[in-house]
């Protein structure tokens, strides 16, 4: 995209099922065992909104914060951030990085950067969550609220990622100087960090000649992996950081199925669509490096461990 940089949106809408239940095992473990080698973790770490505002280091920055900050230093100067209403937890952790806060809920607000005097500005859309249903309707519902909400969108290019994985400044780079309106970062098995048993559970991307997503391939067996590498593929998975063109990816919104077992409509069955029903190209950008993620409360001291040994190098 040439002149200013893409709009980021963000994914904060979930539930952090996992990692509040997994949480609340976790203190109930550390309550019961007072031998327990467990870091123990606080009783109030955020959960009462989004595990993207869990404080992550000493100085109490969230994983939100640290994704702001790579964007940021990636060039991008404005968020929308697809939030469950009111977003009351979300709206006061950025009431205390800038207290003077409009009166209209939908107006930008700022969060003061630490790195230069430029500012990036942040709106909120709301993913409504249907009659009947206890959570949101998933992340492709969430996409689609948020491009009526600002239907802007739909004339431009802007970049979608999860509110709880730590995206690098390079990733985010790679995506804004692709020539392609739509493009996905595929991350090689090898460079993540987690267990092979984790790593399984991420979709597999298969490509063309040309780079570009023929499949996507959620939680394959070890037989179409080996399958696959035999092939020439490149096993990169998706961790869920993307470029769309609002008009390209709009119509499968709209059409999105919902998933048989999780009854959600899944933002990577929308891209699918795209693809093949719609012929719209999404090219594979690769990288070869680590994102940590918080998906359950034993991701926390991980996280933790690899900020201590950022900060070190």
């Amino acid at each position: 995209m040439k002149g200013r940089k893409p709009t980021l949106i963000i994914l904060a809408a979930g539930a952090s099922s996992r990692m509040k239940k997994s949480l609340e095992a976790l203190q109930s473990e550390q309550k019961n065992n007072s031998s327990s080698t467990i870091p123990a973790l606080s009783l109030n770490p955020g959960l009462s909104g989004h595990k993207g505002l869990i404080p992550l280091d000493d100085q109490g920055q969230t994983a939100i914060d640290l994704l702001l900050d790579q964007a940021h230093r990636a060039g991008i100067t404005r968020v929308i951030m697809i939030i469950q209403p009111p977003g009351t937890s979300f709206k006061k952790h950025f009431e205390k990085s800038n207290p003077v806060i409009p009166e209209n809920q939908n107006a930008p607000k700022t969060l003061k950067d630490k790195i230069t005097e430029d500012k990036i500005t942040i709106d909120f859309a709301y993913q409504k969550i249907p009659d009947g249903r206890e959570k949101p309707l998933g992340t492709a519902d969430a996409l689609h609220q948020c491009l009526e909400q600002f239907p802007e969108l739909l004339n431009e290019e802007f970049i979608v990622c999860n509110a709880d994985n730590l995206y690098s400044k390079d990733a985010f780079l790679a995506l804004i100087n692709a020539p392609s309106e739509n493009a996905l970062i595929g991350y090689h098995r090898r460079g993540l960090n987690f267990p092979l048993s984790k790593i399984r559970n991420f979709a597999l991307l298969v490509t063309n000649q040309q780079g570009c997503m023929t499949q996507l391939i959620e939680k394959p067996d070890e037989k179409i992996t080996q399958s696959l590498s035999a092939q020439g593929q490149d096993l990169n998975v998706s961790m869920n950081l993307w470029k769309f063109k609002g008009s390209d990816i709009w119509p499968s919104l709209e059409q999105c199925p919902m998933h048989p077992e999780r009854l959600e409509k899944e933002l990577p069955a929308a891209v699918k669509l795209m693809i093949t029903n719609h012929d719209i190209k999404l090219r594979v950008i690769p990288r070869n490096e680590h994102v940590p993620d918080l998906t359950q409360a034993s991701d926390i001291g991980a996280v933790k461990h690899f900020l201590n040994q950022e900060s070190k190098d």
